[in-house]
Order: C-alpha cells, then structure tokens, then sequence
C-alpha cells in the first residue's frame, strides 16, 4: 500500500474532504489518505510587508502559509513518523 497526505488549508479542506467522499477516494483503501492543514499567515501587500485588509473591515487578509510549510505539517501531524512505522523509508 502505498499512502498519500494531501496538504489543505481552511480554504481548500472541506472541499477536498467533499471530493473525496464522493469519489469513494478514487479507489484508495480508508487510512490510504492523510489529511493535514496548514496555517495561514497574514498577507502581504508588497516588499514592503504593507498587509492587505479585508474590504470593509479592520481585518487583515490573510492566506494558506504556502508549499514550504509541507516539512513542518507532516511533524506536526505525525505522518511522517506513522509512515515509518508502516516501513516507508523515501517520501515524496
């Protein structure tokens, strides 16, 4: 069995979740596929780290922390160490 970990974020979870499920996990076995979220951060306007606001609203926007924050999910969500248990040494 080989396992798959999708990354999300708030924006992207539960549609994916919703694709999956009805999709029958596109023929994957339950506990194939890991789910983890990212963080996100606030966004930034320009170099200048200016952040953007939300329309109308004393908010900052903010945005998913991006494909660098992978490393740090799949620690913090225990993948890593689940897959090596399952004797997967390479991860791509």
């Amino acid at each position: 069995m080989i396992p798959l970990c999708i990354m999300t974020s708030d924006d992207t979870y539960s549609k994916t979740v919703k694709i999956l499920e009805d999709h029958k996990n596109f023929g994957m076995k339950d506990g194939q596929i890991t789910i983890v979220k990212q963080e996100k951060v606030p966004a930034l306007l320009n170099n200048k780290c200016h952040m953007a606001l939300v329309p109308g609203k004393l908010l900052i926007e903010t945005k998913p922390h991006g494909h660098g924050d992978v490393h740090t999910v799949l620690h913090q969500n225990g993948v890593i160490e689940k897959w090596s248990k399952l004797g997967k040494k390479w991860y791509y």
